[in-house]
């Protein structure tokens, strides 16, 4: 029974991604005087993309044809290994925070991959982004969850959120930074604002979508729905930090588990619409900053528990 309840609980989480994205636009559209899309409008386009027809470019390799499968495959696969709310993973082991990291490290190789394969130029400098700003994004995952795997001595993602307790003040402080850096992590790898406007149409500010613009059909299917996917795993990983995972009660966890997503979801819209897109130069020194205070963080918090 607890194998199909694990099951179940991830294909709600696999289903509910779109309307994680739908809710946001909504309240995007709502705070700026707009009637906005339905909440359900992610659904409506992943039907529409689903039923037209995939066409490949003449330069296109096989590169071009498995780069969706294996993106969208790798983003499936990471979530079988984050703590959704108050449950166990699908999968869990010592040291899965380590696989975490470069499943969704082998989604953006591929979708660089099949960016690059095309040999337009477009896309190329696309791709070219996505991984200059990975080098800067990446170790704030690394030194976030690196950082509570050292205090309690653990290396797989769930016992390391099981032992997160928010009695300590210190350590209520210190998870509250680490959340923050966790949450511009997510904004970065989710190609959100400020870092990326994932509504614009303007070829030489884009970064994560103008690596698709030559996709269609099914492939763009995938790719739109890895995106909706890693959005809901990144806001799932950020909310881990304030569960109740010693929680008995699954309706309590359940209903806490929501709480903090609706939270979550009013930070990102508050940021998406208060904040203009920043430069292109100024993202790196945006994600050293967001390393920076988890560095800080680590130090401060080590020299008062001493």
């Amino acid at each position: 029974m607890e194998i199909l309840s694990k099951i179940l609980i991830y294909l709600i989480f696999i289903f509910a991604a779109p309307l994680f994205i739908g809710i946001v636009n909504k309240l995007k559209a709502r705070l700026t005087g707009r009637i906005g899309p339905s909440i359900f409008q992610s659904y409506y386009d992943l039907r529409r993309l689903m039923r037209k027809e995939t066409i490949y470019a003449t330069s296109a390799s096989f590169i071009s044809r498995v780069s969706p499968v294996v993106s969208f495959a790798s983003i499936l696969f990471a979530g079988m290994i984050l703590p959704i709310g108050f449950t166990r993973p699908l999968i869990s082991f010592n040291g899965d925070l380590i696989l975490f990291a470069y499943l969704l490290g082998l989604s953006r190789f591929f979708q660089i991959l099949g960016a690059m394969d095309i040999g337009s130029s477009f896309e190329g400098m696309g791709a070219a982004r996505e991984a200059t700003f990975a080098v800067f994004a990446e170790p704030i995952y690394f030194f976030t969850l690196g950082s509570l795997a050292f205090i309690f001595g653990q290396t797989s993602m769930y016992e390391i959120f099981h032992s997160i307790t928010l009695n300590d003040p210190s350590f209520l402080v210190f998870i509250a930074v680490a959340s923050i850096s966790v949450f511009f992590l997510m904004i970065t790898e989710t190609s959100r604002m400020p870092v990326d406007d994932p509504n614009t149409h303007l070829e030489l500010t884009m970064i994560h979508e103008v690596m698709i613009l030559d996709n269609s059909g099914q492939d763009l299917f995938l790719y739109q729905y890895s995106a909706y996917l890693k959005i809901l795993i990144y806001a799932t990983f950020t909310s881990n930090f304030f569960n109740p995972f010693n929680a008995q009660n699954y309706a309590l966890g359940f209903f806490v588990y929501l709480a903090v997503m609706m939270a979550l979801i009013a930070c990102l819209v508050w940021v998406e619409t208060m904040l203009g897109r920043f430069k292109m130069k100024s993202i790196p020194q945006y994600l050293l900053f967001a390393a920076s205070i988890g560095i800080l963080n680590l130090l401060i918090y080590s020299f008062f528990k001493r």
